[in-house]
């Protein structure tokens, strides 16, 4: 397993302290969109490298909220689709973490309805309840989607776009709906199972359309953990190392060590699996060194995240060794 690094702003200082904890692998992450001309994308490679990062992993990719729901325009959307892969490919960057959630409004896709939520001495994080739910959580004026509708979006858009990701030698890695519940205001989410991802990895069959393994999305289906891993081994293309509180229907982010999944449990079976792809930590906690509202995305949180992870696996390897 390769830990790699996100830094949500962009920015020459946040890459070096990536590289200064130990990354050696960039995740470029925009939920709205990415750098898909072939120069354009080139500049932030360029950029990483200066830090001495090389860029892996994107994820977010290019625009699909057009695609994602149907609508007039999706086939330009896709042709987009297309062109950022063949650009990846020509790079060297292999991996496109994507979700297929529904991007109706600005809070749309990961839904939660608290950013205030009180962690371990006061560190702020995320909470989703059900029961707090309204119009307001998620505000639109689309109409009422079904799963149906969206499996029949997913199929016409796997189909166009697995066979350019094999030509560009790039892995796509589906993340689950954040929360796995369905549907949300009216609007259906169908990555949400062990079982919907089992249909979305068999509607192409292709080693390149596979998953990204959000332990954090699998905790709140109520996985086990260990068991997701082995059952998506050699489908598994990225990881996201985080952990939840609570039930589908009321759910907090907590620290990756102060939840109630067993994460040594964890990295032991993505070594048993022989996991060599790339992960990163996620959704970490906003610390009272930093200022604004939690976004997940704090570098002290992702220093300390980081530390946590490569101290349990330098504590697995050294196990496996010995």
């Amino acid at each position: 397993m390769i830990l790699a690094g996100v830094a949500k702003q962009f920015t020459p200082v946040n890459l070096q302290l990536l590289k200064q904890v130990g990354v050696d692998d960039l995740v470029y992450y925009n939920m709205r969109g990415m750098p898909t001309e072939l120069e354009s994308l080139r500049e932030t490679q360029r950029i990483a490298a200066q830090a001495g990062l090389q860029l892996s992993v994107v994820e977010g990719g290019p625009p699909i909220d057009r695609i994602v729901l149907g609508k007039e325009g999706r086939d330009q959307q896709i042709e987009e689709y297309k062109r950022a892969l063949e650009n990846m490919g020509r790079l060297g960057i292999r991996i496109l973490c994507y979700n297929f959630m529904p991007q109706v409004s600005d809070m749309a896709m990961v839904v939660r309805t608290s950013v205030r939520h009180a962690e371990r001495g006061g560190a702020r994080t995320s909470r989703f309840r059900l029961a707090d739910v309204n119009a307001q959580t998620m505000p639109h004026d689309e109409s009422p989607t079904t799963d149906e509708q969206m499996w029949d979006n997913l199929e016409y858009f796997l189909r166009r776009i697995v066979p350019v990701a094999e030509a560009a030698e790039v892995k796509l890695a589906m993340h689950p709906d954040d929360p796995p519940l369905s549907p949300i205001c009216g609007m259906a989410r169908i990555i949400r199972s062990v079982e919907n991802y089992d249909r979305l990895l068999s509607l192409v069959n292709s080693p390149v359309n596979g998953i990204t393994l959000c332990q954090g999305c699998f905790a709140e289906m109520g996985c086990e953990i260990p068991d997701v891993i082995r059952h998506f081994a050699g489908r598994t293309h990225f990881v996201h190392f985080r952990d939840v509180e609570g039930t589908p229907d009321d759910f907090y982010e907590t620290f990756p060590d102060n939840g109630p999944r067993n994460m040594v449990d964890a990295l032991r079976t993505y070594q048993e699996v022989n996991y060599q792809g790339f992960a990163r930590v996620d959704h970490v906690p906003l610390l009272a060194t930093e200022q604004g509202e939690y976004d997940g995305y704090g570098m002290h949180g992702h220093i300390f995240a980081i530390g946590y992870w490569r101290g349990l696996m330098q504590a697995v390897l050294e196990q496996n060794v010995n």
